[in-house]
Order: structure tokens, then C-alpha cells, then sequence
């Protein structure tokens, strides 16, 4: 098992509580991400995740609680630390 840590961009939902950018906020053709008017879809988890942290406010959107795909802005250095192995499985489940 890789005991590796990957930094993943999160948002502070209005409840408090946090999203990260993991493999579950992928929509139907993949992960969405980028400001509003020039999104793009990546279907690679990897790939996406590369893409999310070169951009200065990482921006993706997830399903909220009304199961619609709204779009969030992280601030800069909200970041966690997240295993690989976490990730890799969470990706196996989806």
C-alpha cells in the first residue's frame, strides 16, 4: 500500500464542512473544472487533479446537496494532505 500523500484543493461548504477535490465530485463525463464560461471535463482523476492545482483559484464543480452540479472556488492554501491509497481506492469504488 502507498503510504505517498497528494495535496487536494478543498472548499468550505456554507455548513462548515469541507469538499475535497477526491475522485467522488465526478460528474457524468468526468471531472469539471475551471472558472465559470471555460470549464472543460477531464475524465482522468490524475490528469485533473494536475490541472486544478495550476490554476490560482481551483475551481470545480460537485454535486451539492440538492444532487446539482454547482461550481466552487477554493481559496488559496486550502489544501489537505490525502493518501494516495485513499485516493486509489475511492477511485476503484467509482
Amino acid at each position: 500500500m502507498n503510504d505517498e500523500f497528494i495535496k487536494v484543493p478543498y472548499y468550505i461548504e456554507p455548513d462548515g464542512s469541507k469538499t475535497l477535490f477526491l475522485p467522488s465530485v465526478r460528474l457524468t463525463k468526468g471531472y469539471r473544472i475551471g472558472e465559470k464560461g471555460s470549464e472543460r471535463y477531464i475524465s482522468d482523476y490524475w490528469e485533473a487533479l494536475t490541472e486544478l492545482r495550476k490554476l490560482s483559484a481551483p475551481r470545480f464543480r460537485r454535486r451539492n446537496k440538492n444532487n446539482i452540479p454547482g461550481i466552487v472556488t477554493c481559496k488559496f492554501g486550502d489544501i489537505d494532505e490525502v493518501k494516495r491509497s485513499c485516493i486509489e481506492d475511492e477511485l476503484t469504488n467509482t
